[in-house]
């Protein structure tokens, strides 16, 4: 009867060394592909008109960017988080203040913290990986179309770190059409359809007109601030240019 050898134990230092290699490739193979695609883009945007120096240079700056945008992206929802949790310790008129003073309390304008704020917000709500969001300026923008434009994005699977301002813009522009196109008056929906007014969906469109004029008027505020702040700013300037003047 033949005895049957038996296989050779694997070393689990050898499983290790296989893992690490095969994540290793997977990573070469990465770079490589965002490399190829990067060469691309610069090809489409540039054409034939670049060197192959220039075009090296193009291809770092975009890895180098590429890195420092992803960070900056996340420290960006970071300081939103913080100021949303704020706005929800202070009362309204105490979170208007900080707003007026965010120059002063964080170096920033308080029309940016609205943005940061607002863009943490809609974040929160979504309940997205960060990863798999946009900038803080585009979830703001997104924010501004009130809950029917959000539904919308999402429906159509807008919501990545690849959207744009100009997506938003074209989704705002259909949203105002629809708005227009699709609400008959009061009266006239009373008599085409008797009994049959659709209180919902009325609803919908009042709360989101509601929130764009809060968000409009909120804006508005944060621009009498800044203005304040610059007018002081001119009335200092222009007292030096008399106290230079009197010198002279």
């Amino acid at each position: 009867m033949t005895k049957l050898r038996s296989r050779p134990k694997l070393d689990v230092s050898d499983i290790g060394e296989i893992t690490v290699e095969d994540q290793r490739s997977e990573q070469a193979a990465s770079v490589l592909q965002v490399h190829n695609t990067g060469r691309q883009i610069v090809q489409e945007v540039f054409g034939d008109g670049l060197t192959a120096e220039k075009t090296d240079a193009v291809l770092t700056a975009r890895s180098r960017i590429a890195d420092q945008w992803g960070k900056a992206k996340h420290a960006a929802l970071l300081i939103g988080q913080t100021l949303l949790a704020l706005s929800r310790t202070l009362t309204e008129e105490e979170y208007r203040r900080l707003l007026t003073g965010s120059d002063r309390l964080f170096e920033f304008s308080g029309a940016l913290a609205t943005k940061f704020r607002r863009a943490a917000e809609l974040a929160e709500e979504l309940r997205m990986p960060p990863e798999r969001l946009p900038g803080y300026t585009t979830l703001y923008d997104l924010a501004c179309l009130g809950s029917e434009g959000i539904a919308l994005a999402k429906e159509r699977n807008l919501i990545r770190p690849q959207l744009r301002r100009q997506d938003i813009v074209a989704l705002r522009q259909e949203l105002r059409t629809y708005r227009i196109r699709a609400a008959p008056s009061v009266l006239e929906e009373a008599e085409t359809s008797p009994g049959r007014i659709d209180c919902e969906a009325i609803q919908r469109q009042y709360d989101a007109l509601a929130t764009e004029r809060a968000e409009l008027v909120e804006r508005l505020q944060q621009v009498e601030a800044e203005m304040s702040v610059l007018e002081g700013r001119l009335r200092l300037a222009a007292g030096g240019q008399v106290i230079e003047a009197e010198m002279a």
